[in-house]
């Protein structure tokens, strides 16, 4: 993969998230292709959320001479990660039986000749199935991104009052009559001190919803993601 395909790879993700405070890196070692997600400090990024959106722009591009796929959420400037997840596109391939002739007979050379002709159409479909096996990873991506995820939230604060501030996403062709966010809430020793939810009514096919949630328990400090549920 050239310098050309591999930017072109970040411009396309880096478009996939330009609701999200988030700056993509991308680059390719040997086999490996390397795709950082860079947030700012301070925020928090619900990285499993991004990478369903990631998945469904990489099955756009031919990627023969990867092997796997490594994505990696750090907060800006540091060399430390906050979150890994590895897409292994390496297919299995099936053990064949090679063909043992006993004998260099007339007939057996015509058995020859037609197993070859078997074995080249054999290897045409085998191609086939290896990439489809390869592309399976950012299909299946592709297939779970059809629902609704939080793509983002983080704990903010404005006038001494606590607040939970995010975005919902509808990838579905579907209508939700009710969209449900449960959080846990922690005190600054980590200790749980109770639950907020988010409710969203009516969010329709491909919407975004931007929430901003008060919170009124005065210990709660920060918050993380409990269950996120939508009914039709």
């Amino acid at each position: 993969m050239g310098l050309l395909q591999v930017e072109q790879i970040r411009e396309t993700l880096q478009d996939a998230l330009s609701e999200h405070a988030v700056i993509v890196q991308v680059n390719q070692f040997r086999n490996q292709l390397n795709i950082i997600l860079n947030k700012p400090p301070g925020t928090i990024a619900h990285y499993a959320g991004l990478v369903d959106l990631l998945k469904s722009r990489l099955g756009q591009f031919p990627l023969d001479d990867v092997a796997r796929i490594k994505i990696i959420g750090r907060i800006q400037g540091s060399p430390k990660s906050d979150w890994e997840e590895i897409i292994d596109l390496r297919p299995l391939t099936p053990v064949v039986t090679q063909p043992v002739y006993a004998s260099s007979a007339p007939w057996m050379v015509a058995i020859a000749a037609g197993t070859v002709s078997l074995l080249v159409i054999f290897s045409y479909h085998m191609g086939q199935w290896q990439q489809q096996q390869r592309m399976q990873p950012l299909i299946s991506g592709m297939a779970s991104r059809q629902t609704v995820a939080l793509a983002d939230y983080k704990w903010h604060i404005e006038g001494g009052a606590s607040f939970l501030v995010g975005v919902l996403k509808n990838y579905s062709e579907d209508r939700f009559r009710l969209v449900q966010a449960d959080f846990e809430l922690f005190d600054k020793g980590g200790q749980r001190v109770g639950q907020v939810s988010v409710q969203v009514y009516g969010l329709g096919p491909e919407e975004t919803w931007h929430f901003r949630e008060p919170v009124g328990n005065l210990q709660a400090v920060r918050a993380r993601l409990l269950k996120l549920q939508s009914f039709l």
